[in-house]
Order: C-alpha cells, then sequence, then structure tokens
C-alpha cells in the first residue's frame, strides 16, 4: 500500500488543494496512510482539523510530506524548487501544463520521478475528465463574472444581463464552440442574454444543437465579428490552444475599439491561446483593465476564484485513480487502468505520452516496454 501526501499550493493566488477532507476520508476507508501540509487547505476553506478528524496526519512542512509520501497531489505543477525535493521512485499527480511552459519537460524529466499529468486524464470515450470538469467551472462562472462587471460600479456601461420585462437583455459573444464556450454561451443564455457563439471550427451537429431563440451559432469570421461587436456587450473568448495558430483567428484593438465604452471582454484563453490583441494575463488582486474603453477580465485560472467549489471538483475526479495506484501500485495500476496510462507523462526521465511526444518532438517510450525491461 502507497501513501498519499497533499502539499500547500504556493503559487501566487492559487487558493485550490488538491484533495479535500472527504477524498482523505475515502482513501483512509481503504486504508491508504494520507500525510498533508499544515495548513494546506486553509486557502480553500478546509482546515486542519477537518483533514485529522478525516484520518489525515498533519505534517509541519511541504519538506516532510515529501520525505513520508509515495504519491503527491498537487494542482499547479511542481516548482522549480518542489523539483529539488523529489524521489525517483515517487509518483506525482497535477497538471504540468508544459504547452504554456515547455521548458518545464526538462525540469521534471530531470527528477526521473513520475509524472501524471491531470490535463491529459481521458476516459474511454475520449472526454478529457479534469479539463471537462474545471471547463464547466470556467464557463459557468465567466458569465456571473461578465455580469458584475458590467455594473456601474465596476465600470461597466451599468446595463442588467437578463434585461427586465420591456428591456432588451445584454448582447453576449463566445468566441470558441469547445466545452468552455459551448458552457458560457448556454449560461449566459439562461441567465436571459442574447447569445452568439462564434465557433472556429467547422460546424457540426453537436454544436448546432445548442441553437435556441436568443442563442445562436455561427462561424467565426473577420467580417461578422465586425458587424457584431459594435452592438455587443459582452465578449467572451474561448478558444482551445489548438487552433490559436490560425493566423485569420485574431481579435484586433481596432476590432475591440468598435465595442462601446464600458463593454467587456472575459477573456479565457489570454494564457494558453492570445487572440486578443489588447488582452494580457492578469490576476485576482488586479483582475481587469481598461483598454479601448473595454473592460478586460483575464485571470487564466478562474476557478482558483472560487476554491471550495473547484477543489472539491478536482479532488473528486482524480480520487478513484490515485487509490487505484496507492492500493494496487504502479505497474498494476498502468495494466488495469487505461485512463491512467492516457495520464501518463513521463516515467523516471522519459516520455510515455504520445502528445506530449509529438507535441515537443521528443523520443517516446512504451511505458510497458519500459516496465518489461525494468528500466
Amino acid at each position: 500500500m502507497k501513501s498519499v501526501g497533499v502539499i500547500k499550493e504556493i503559487k501566487n493566488f492559487e487558493r485550490r488543494v488538491s484533495l479535500c477532507p472527504e477524498g482523505v476520508a475515502a482513501l483512509v476507508e481503504q486504508q491508504i496512510p494520507v500525510f498533508v501540509e499544515r495548513d494546506a487547505g486553509e486557502p480553500s476553506g478546509y482546515g486542519d482539523e477537518a483533514y485529522a478528524q478525516a484520518g489525515a496526519t498533519i505534517v509541519p512542512s511541504a519538506e516532510k510530506v515529501f520525505r513520508k509520501a509515495d504519491i503527491i497531489l498537487k494542482v499547479q505543477p511542481l516548482s522549480p524548487d518542489e523539483c529539488e525535493l523529489t524521489r525517483e521512485d515517487q509518483i506525482f499527480f497535477s497538471f504540468i501544463n508544459l504547452y504554456q511552459h515547455p521548458e518545464r519537460l526538462l525540469q521534471l524529466l530531470k527528477t526521473k520521478a513520475i509524472f501524471f499529468s491531470a490535463e491529459l486524464l481521458t476516459n474511454d470515450q475520449g472526454e478529457h475528465l479534469i479539463l471537462k470538469a474545471i471547463s464547466e467551472i470556467a464557463g459557468r462562472l465567466a458569465v456571473h463574472v461578465a455580469a458584475n462587471l458590467l455594473t456601474v460600479s465596476q465600470g461597466g456601461k451599468g446595463i442588467l444581463l437578463s434585461g427586465v420585462s420591456g428591456v432588451v437583455p445584454a448582447r453576449v459573444i463566445v468566441v470558441g464552440s469547445g466545452l468552455v464556450g459551448k458552457v458560457a454561451a448556454v449560461q449566459a443564455w439562461q441567465t436571459g442574454a442574447d447569445v452568439t457563439l462564434l465557433s472556429v471550427k467547422d460546424l457540426n451537429e453537436e454544436a448546432m444543437i445548442l441553437e435556441k431563440d436568443g442563442l445562436t451559432v455561427e462561424m467565426f469570421s473577420k467580417k461578422r465579428l465586425d458587424e457584431l461587436l459594435p452592438q455587443t456587450d459582452v465578449m467572451i473568448v474561448a478558444v482551445q490552444a489548438v487552433k490559436s495558430n490560425l493566423p485569420e483567428l485574431r481579435i484586433s484593438a481596432e476590432q475591440v475599439a468598435g465595442m462601446e465604452a464600458g463593454s467587456v471582454i472575459i477573456d479565457l484563453s489570454v494564457e494558453h491561446s492570445p487572440i486578443v490583441e489588447t488582452s494580457h494575463v492578469t490576476s485576482l488582486s488586479q483582475p481587469t483593465f481598461v483598454s479601448q474603453g473595454v473592460i478586460h477580465y483575464g485571470v487564466p485560472n478562474i476557478s482558483a476564484t472560487i476554491p471550495k467549489t473547484a477543489t472539491r471538483v478536482y479532488a473528486r475526479t482524480i480520487l478513484p485513480y490515485v487509490a487505484k495506484l496507492a492500493r494496487e501500485g504502479f505497474s498494476a495500476a498502468m495494466d488495469s487502468s487505461p485512463e491512467l496510462l492516457s495520464a501518463l507523462a513521463s516515467y523516471k526521465g522519459k516520455v510515455t505520452n504520445r502528445v506530449i511526444s509529438n507535441r515537443f518532438d521528443t523520443a517516446f517510450y512504451n511505458i510497458f516496454d519500459l516496465l518489461e525491461l525494468k528500466l
């Protein structure tokens, strides 16, 4: 039986934690030892007492968790300092965010530990399980943030997103018809806004089925965007990274200037797929800025603003796979879980995921060959 460790997130403004007390209790019920760093859950509203009551052992520092635990859970990727604390036989489960920080791959490989990538965890239907859950949060939350920013107290134009009897609702554009975009579009429509979803990929039945009275689905084009923006109150940008390198997929400062003063842009793609010329990454301490008279919101980890909900979603999704690794050990878990296999990024300094190998042009190693050769 392997032990599990939970450490405090150290990235600025990251308030989530990788496991909530309910998740700890579920592991302890299976006789899996759990070590939690002191105050790891405090930013999410989970105190040490709750973890202790769930059966965890509270330890005073991350260094001690690294020494005691076989499996380390995080939300954010390991920092360079944390990489220095790893052991070659340890297993790590977190987001690794290599697309934004390709240099991180070499850092992880140098540790010769075992890394699972939360963003690559996929089921047999091809759904990215954690990304799907986090995307639902982001899409819903984007609409709530936009509604608040439209108020005069936030510098907005002073309109209600839903409208009222006899008054037209706000007009919302959502750019990108992936999961985040679809969730945002439906959430805005359910709130009462007049919504146009602009797809950057070919329209298919899945996208078109969203169409309702007050929610239209169209193909993205510069011409159509030019027509819509002057009447748009909120633009939510939710474009997947794979599409961001298309030259025609750009929103210029001139186009943004065509929006009315006090309008709002929620840029959920600003970190991984920057397509809005006037946008840049912001933080939870200063989430907005004004450019061309338009309020821009560019917080990339928007789900960190509701850490308790986000923690529960993340923990619930990873828990079965963490328990399997702890109970069965790495080799047996690989044999019995295609989902875990999909998320395995690297093993003892070797890239074992074809998505990563293809993206960064590195050698690919089949994990079962490595285990058979006992490498």
